[in-house]
């Protein structure tokens, strides 16, 4: 007696696991293709260049930024460059002042590289003392260069 009433709830279990309770069917998907403008966003981009001390030369880190920097204006026209060199060192001292202006032909030739050129360019060296940092430290924020890329859409090829 035990047997046949087993199969029989195994059976019935597996009839109730087959049968949809209460199912809803989805709609059908839409025949038309839904098609989705592309727009570009150009967006003026700002970031800042980070160098070493007594340093000239775009570090790896810096080269991403700007490589990243350049892949987001890609198709748009950059209508101006606005540099602007914040240095410690850039004091009194002329050759300490050679090191801002080479950091920012640093990375204007990065950019310029990259293809990114723009018919106004305006580059401003602005001495920093930071009052914070112990003299012996130097202090990586002030050596800097803030770059302020205006674009706008390109039209045409």
């Amino acid at each position: 007696m035990k047997r046949p009433m087993i199969a029989l709830a195994g059976l019935s279990v597996a009839a109730l696991m087959q049968v949809p309770a209460f199912a809803q069917v989805p709609p059908p998907p839409p025949t038309t293709p839904a098609t989705i403008p592309f727009t570009k966003a150009c967006d003026d981009v700002t970031l800042s260049v980070y160098f070493s001390a007594y340093e000239t030369m775009l570090s790896s880190y810096s080269m991403r930024a700007v490589n990243a920097a350049s892949d987001q204006l890609a198709g748009c026209a950059v209508t101006e460059i606005k540099t602007e060199v914040v240095s410690e060192e850039a004091h009194s001292d002329e050759d300490l002042t050679n090191i801002s202006q080479a950091r920012a032909a640093a990375v204007l030739d990065a950019f310029n590289a990259r293809g990114i050129r723009a018919s106004d360019v305006r580059t401003d060296i602005t001495p920093v003392i930071v009052a914070t940092v112990p003299v012996a430290q130097k202090a990586t924020l002030a050596r800097r260069v803030d770059v302020v890329l205006t674009a706008e859409p390109a039209y045409g090829l």
